[in-house]
């Protein structure tokens, strides 16, 4: 059934072909970045340029970009399936749409846990850096990944609490949406303040969102503290350009959504247009998430079994070794950071 099927009274808005095409290539470009990363760093963990980078963070990283494009597919699964064979509108209490009901819930937490996870794995991963470089000097001092959880901890705990206390309220997050112009109706999984009806739910997804901005405002800040740092331990200026690229990126994205709904005229442009950047909101952060944090050190560990030798700006101490405001830092086999003292 193509966009121009419409019923006397207008009918469902569907999407177009183009739309979709266009999206299950990103969601699959999305998926192969995660899933490629994970398995790098699992393959690599014990190469000296990667254990710098703490694996165990690491692998959270792709965990967390990898549930953004999961829940991009249910929504796209809902907005395939939010009519049915008569071309009518799927409503929210019907058997069906209660089952689209459930896609669009599931959608909501995949979206708040990951981007909690990817900023949380950030923090814990900035916060481990600076208690070795703020600790006095210990030799043989061990700082294991699991003494740096407890950002981790906290802020999804707040963010299940959140999300729990929301499904709880049985406010509907497959919403249909009628264009006044031409009064066709789309269904659509709410899960943004710009697409939420429900006041009770807009209060959720405010607090939600005010959590994932006080958690990139401190990544930010200590990014900052620790910029000067070995990159390829700290990893203090990807994580600061990182964060200031999905925080640009949310807002140029929104601003476009906006814009559109202003300027566009034509219902069925309108609804492709909006729900294509609604779904970019998602599988860019994935993406750029591993472009910034581990492509990298993809790209080190394949110069180095090109070259022989990593390249000339990598700056790697003894085997294995990093240079950490004075300290050196050597990587154990059980992930842990030892500290000695440096010569140099």
């Amino acid at each position: 059934m193509s966009s121009e099927d419409e019923d006397e009274d207008g009918g469902v808005l569907i999407f177009s072909t183009w739309f979709y095409w266009i999206i299950i290539i990103l969601i699959v470009v999305a998926i192969i970045c995660s899933l490629g990363s994970w398995t790098f760093v699992f393959y690599y963990r014990n190469k000296p340029i990667v254990a710098m980078g703490q694996p165990t963070f690491l692998y959270n990283l792709c965990f967390g970009s990898l549930l953004l494009p999961i829940s991009s597919v249910l929504q796209v699964v809902v907005s395939f399936l939010d009519y049915d064979e008569n071309g009518k509108i799927i409503p929210a209490d019907s058997k069906t749409g209660i089952i689209l009901n459930v896609c669009c819930n599931s959608a909501v937490w995949l979206t708040y846990i990951g981007f909690t996870v990817i900023y949380t794995a950030l923090l814990c991963k900035i916060y481990r850096i600076m208690k070795i470089t703020q600790q006095p000097l210990q030799r043989g001092l061990k700082i294991l990944p699991k003494q740096v959880l407890w950002p981790f901890i906290l802020v999804v705990s707040l963010t299940v609490g959140l999300l729990s206390a929301w499904s709880t309220t049985g406010t509907s997050k497959y919403v249909l949406w009628e264009f006044p112009d031409t009064n066709q109706i789309a269904g659509y999984c709410a899960l943004t303040l710009d697409g939420q009806n429900e006041q009770s739910s807009k209060y959720y997804i405010v607090a939600l969102s005010v959590l994932l901005l006080l958690v990139q405002l401190v990544l930010a800040i200590l990014a900052c503290k620790i910029r000067k740092i070995n990159q390829e331990l700290g990893d203090g200026k990807r994580i600061l350009n990182l964060n200031i690229f999905l925080f640009i990126f949310v807002i140029v994205c929104f601003g476009i959504v906006v814009a559109i709904d202003k300027i566009v005229i034509n219902d069925n442009e309108k609804n492709d247009v909006t729900g294509l950047f609604t779904a970019i909101r998602l599988v860019v952060p994935s993406i750029a998430t591993m472009a910034f944090m581990i492509f990298p050190r993809m790209y080190y560990v394949w110069f180095q079994h090109r070259h022989g030798h990593l390249p000339e700006h990598i700056v790697m101490i003894g085997g294995g070794t990093a240079s950490v405001r004075g300290l050196n830092s050597a990587y154990s086999s059980n992930g842990s950071i030892v500290i000695h003292a440096s010569t140099v």
